[in-house]
């Protein structure tokens, strides 16, 4: 192809090609999480102490059990020895993951789709600026600001909450419902169910969301056939004046109502699609967290029906410490952070596991949002409409984020009450079930990428086209730099080692049905289980006695043997009569199911590890040692203290 043939070819047609636009998100996506997207065979997204290694065991152990042909619903490789119900509740990811890990390695199964669901959220929320703005250069901004957020960094993929992970469905969703809303056609209805389901499929949160999103949308539509009535003049002199100004104006709110309602009617078949379609996994999750065999932990919202009242200040109260609490409800989003960087500004949560949680915004997207908004009177009227509603929603979803009590930073916990946020809570259906008022932030940083897609397109109006693809190409690139270098993301994100200690193979080899107990059971001075423990057991398929909520079960955690264990890692002296004591227990383990005992030095550090052995060697011998710091005990009582305990 020579010279002119190529200035023949319209390059601005190709770069707003949607595979173009793929490829470029791909490139970031890809920098963004170096280095471990370069090393997907040796790394693991997430933080080491977080939530992920469980995540990512479950969507393990779901597609295992549709293998082999059982509901995974009963777990008998965790708790062990009596197993219990489980939910994953993450089923659309356990089926794609799931069926990865069937054919790649563990690790790289994870975190390709990991990549792919970041990536997607980018491509989501590009199209649905493209609804609004008409524009998809100045839209690239959108995904960069929604997909590569340090909310969609920081809490799906380096704190490992994965059902949050599917970030693509809830733009997808959006989009097809505000075409519903606009022109209705079927295949719109269609596209919205299928989105919808997919979203509540993906993360029951999430569902939710887009039940408020559909009311706000309705709402808006109806506020704005009101607006543009012009009933708000309430200038009266008289009695008979001021009836008929009340008589037009509730026949403008019925026209408004009946304006509304073909739309309301098409929005509501949609979601009623999606509901049967989702509604027999949500009954199987709500009898799995109902069963007092269930493993998971159970649902923290308040007990009370979709429209019951309940009091603000008795036990059944949201700020009772019996249904959330202070420590129970506590969201970890204020105002400060939306906009304060700095690295050290991060909010870490530890209970059972450590999770990051970053609600920073970016101050190039404010920018642009702003000048989106100063400008906005060089919009189209349609393009007007759509920029004042962005900016609404955008507000009223931040709001939302910050739960019961509106705080003004990490370093207070002085507040205000939320006043739209108790009235949801109140009024809208099942809106008490979302414990984590946190994520409400997804929505609004869509809102901000609509916003911002606006502002950098009437920045660059008016200029010559190369300058305008550089600044659409740049600006996600600054926008990102600031995500890595400037808001309290940690970057480079962190990772987990992939390697597996070599004695997890060996037991893999072995025959029989028997079950393992890796120690410590918390990680020195924190009340965090060691997810790794986890990850293990997909290479040696043996039963642990750990439950995902973090609890160990009953039976071992009640044993005399684990007491007398937990008791020596902090230096606890030893004595015949406690090795005696220490004896008996082995045997009830070991009538369990339970064959070994595995120390991890890299977990508990030289100095309890000394304490453990001298505790153990009297009862369980010498043990086997491995390079990579695991030490190994066969539980096998010594013959002579059997003697003496049975004495």
């Amino acid at each position: 192809m020579n010279l002119q043939n190529l200035r023949k070819i319209d390059w601005s047609r190709w770069g707003e090609s949607w595979w173009a636009v793929g490829l470029y998100y791909l490139l970031l996506t890809m920098l963004m999480m170096w280095p471990t997207s370069f090393l997907v065979n040796e790394r693991l997204f997430g933080d080491p102490w977080s939530d992920f290694w469980k995540h990512a065991w479950g969507h393990w152990w779901f597609m295992q059990m549709l293998y082999i042909g059982r509901l995974p619903l009963f777990c008998d490789l965790v708790n062990a020895p009596a197993g219990g119900y489980i939910f994953i509740a993450d089923p659309f990811n356990c089926l794609c993951d799931g069926f990865l890990m069937r054919f790649l390695p563990f690790s790289v199964a994870y975190n390709s789709w990991v990549i792919l669901n970041v990536w997607g959220g980018c491509m989501a929320s590009w199209l649905l600026a493209c609804y609004f703005v008409k524009d998809r250069r100045a839209c690239l901004v959108a995904g960069s600001i929604y997909g590569l957020s340090a909310y969609m960094l920081a809490y799906p993929v380096i704190s490992g909450v994965s059902e949050t992970l599917n970030s693509a469905w809830m733009p997808l969703y959006i989009l097809f419902c505000h075409r519903v809303v606009d022109r209705g056609s079927f295949s719109d209805i269609i596209g919205a169910a299928v989105f919808f389901f997919l979203t509540a499929f993906s993360c029951w949160y999430y569902g939710e969301f887009m039940v408020v999103y559909s009311a706000t949308i309705l709402v808006y539509r109806w506020g704005l056939h009101l607006y543009q009535q012009r009933l708000w003049s309430w200038q009266v002199r008289s009695w008979r004046q001021l009836k008929a100004r009340l008589g037009k104006f509730a026949q403008g709110m019925g026209q408004a109502f009946k304006a509304v309602l073909p739309s309301a009617l098409k929005v509501a078949a949609s979601m009623a699609l999606a509901v049967v379609l989702v509604s027999p996994f949500a009954l199987m999750f709500h009898l799995v967290v109902s069963d007092p065999a269930n493993i998971i932990m159970p649902d923290k919202a308040p007990k009370r029906s979709i429209f019951r009242f309940q009091k603000f200040m008795g036990n059944d109260s949201p700020w009772s410490i019996s249904n959330r609490g202070i420590r129970g409800f506590h969201n970890y989003t204020n105002l400060l952070g939306f906009v304060l960087p700095g690295k050290g500004n991060a909010t870490v949560t530890v209970t059972i596991d450590r999770l990051t949680r970053i609600h920073y915004l970016g101050w190039i997207a404010l920018l642009l949002a702003y000048i989106g908004r100063k400008r906005r009177r060089e919009l189209s009227e349609e393009e007007l409409l759509s920029n004042n509603y962005w900016f609404g929603a955008g507000i009223f979803f931040l709001i939302l984020s910050l739960g019961l009590k509106a705080t003004i930073s990490d370093w207070s916990t002085w507040g205000i009450p939320n006043p739209v946020y108790i009235f949801m809570y109140i009024f809208f259906p099942m809106f008490h079930k979302v414990a984590v008022p946190f994520r409400y932030l997804a929505i609004a940083l869509l809102a901000l990428g609509v916003l911002a897609s606006f502002g950098l397109r009437q920045l660059c109006r008016g200029q010559q086209n190369l300058l305008k693809w550089g600044a659409a190409l740049a600006v996600p690139v600054c926008m990102a730099a600031e995500v890595a270098l400037v808001s309290p993301l940690p970057w480079p994100l962190s990772y987990s080692p992939a390697q597996v200690p070599a004695i997890y193979e060996m037991i893999a080899r072995e025959e029989g049905d028997f079950a393992i107990i890796d120690f410590p059971f918390e990680r020195p001075n924190t009340r965090l289980i060691p997810g790794e423990y986890f990850y293990y057991q997909t290479v040696h398929r043996k039963r642990i006695p750990y439950r995902t909520s973090g609890v160990l079960s009953t039976e071992v955690a009640r044993n005399v043997f684990m007491e007398e264990l937990s008791n020596s890692q902090f230096g606890v002296p030893t004595s015949e009569a406690i090795a005696i004591r220490m004896t008996e227990g082995v045997k009830r383990l070991k009538a369990l199911g339970f064959r070994y005992l595995i120390l991890h030095r890299d977990i508990m550090g030289e100095l309890m590890l000394g304490y453990l052995q001298r505790a153990l060697k009297p009862v369980l011998g010498e043990p086997a040692v491995f390079a990579d710091g695991t030490v190994v005990y066969l539980l096998e009582p010594r013959q002579e203290l059997l003697r003496k305990a049975s004495n």
